[in-house]
């Protein structure tokens, strides 16, 4: 009878793409669209939290592509609707967001992992005070964490500064703005543009004194319970120098880095195509 070592844990088992017909495909921006797939008979999809990923597989011009985008809706809603959604901007030169922006269509089989990723938001039992600092497509994952803290607790707040060039590339801006009318005054959105002057939006780009001027009336970063950052590297590492010399602890920053390939988990160093 042969022993069992007893230092040996079990093997989780390995994710593997399930294939899942494309449901919705709706226009969130210029050259960018949300893909949502009907999930209602797989549990393992509906098991999420706010600010995961899905890796999605299709076969693009011949080319097998696999590819990772971050859902964009939050975990309670999924439930509800049995449809989970990601967002895509077409990125120049892309594998696959190209395709999905302007050729994808109800119906298109796709290849897809369950949900996947560490830049989540965590349990609370109190309220809490959550800014989020954005840039381009990283509203997607900070979206889906910013209903869910919303919906955490009765009397959490959240404010977003969203970094995009022009109004017509804003990612999920109407999205965007149907929550922050929903909430009732707990979340506030303000929107950057760098590249088109609009009366009443902040021009340019976003730095610390612009931070602190959202912040003025909550008394500053010491009083943020969560930072959120996601968006292209420069963003983040401006912020996340500016966080740590106003004194921040990084307990309280959360990070994750979009590339033109997608979403870069800093835990892992492992780029995760977009």
């Amino acid at each position: 009878m042969g022993s069992v070592s007893l230092l040996r844990r079990p093997a989780k088992p390995h994710p593997t793409f399930r294939p899942l017909p494309v449901a919705e495909v709706d226009p969130v921006a210029e050259h960018a669209v949300s893909i949502g797939f009907d999930v209602s008979e797989m549990p393992q999809f509906l098991d999420f939290e706010a600010g995961q990923y899905v890796t999605l597989r299709a076969l693009v011009g011949g080319e097998d592509v696999r590819q990772s985008y971050s859902i964009w809706v939050s975990p309670s809603r999924a439930r509800r609707e049995g449809i989970i959604r990601v967002a895509a901007a077409a990125v120049q030169g892309g594998r696959m967001s190209p395709w999905l922006a302007s050729e994808v269509e109800v119906g298109e089989v796709m290849g897809v992992l369950p949900p996947l990723g560490n830049f989540v938001l965590d349990a609370a039992t109190g309220p809490r005070h959550h800014v989020g600092v954005v840039g381009g497509s990283g509203i997607t994952p900070v979206l889906a964490i910013t209903a869910a803290a919303l919906e955490q607790h009765e009397h959490s707040t959240v404010d977003l500064i969203v970094a995009n060039r022009t109004r017509a590339s804003t990612v999920l801006g109407r999205e965007l703005a149907e929550l922050e009318e929903a909430s009732a005054g707990r979340l506030r959105v303000t929107h950057v543009l760098s590249r088109e002057a609009v009366p009443g939006v902040r021009h340019g780009r976003i730095d610390p004194l612009l931070i602190r001027d959202v912040l003025d009336d909550v008394g500053g970063p010491e009083n943020v319970d969560d930072w959120w950052l996601c968006g292209p590297e420069g963003l983040i590492a401006d912020v996340e120098a500016w966080l740590d010399g106003a004194g921040v602890g990084v307990e309280h920053i959360h990070r994750e880095r979009f590339t033109s390939t997608g979403p870069v988990d800093p835990r892992t160093s492992t780029a995760k195509a977009g």
